[in-house]
């Protein structure tokens, strides 16, 4: 069963430790706390332990 979940609700684990979650998920806190609110979803999500964000692509000209 694949493994999804949200830097919000990583961050309610463990008691908001935005330190910690960095670590778990080998990324800036920076990026977790910019991430922090994304609640929805709308930005990234967790698959399996690996943080996946959104990415804007170029329109084709």
């Amino acid at each position: 069963m694949e493994q999804i979940t949200s830097i919000p609700v990583m961050l309610s684990q463990n008691k908001h430790n935005i330190s910690e979650v960095a670590r778990q998920l080998k990324a800036d806190r920076g990026t977790v706390r910019n991430l922090a609110d994304d609640k929805e979803c709308h930005h990234h999500i967790v698959v399996r332990g690996r943080l996946m964000t959104e990415t804007r692509g170029y329109e084709d000209g």
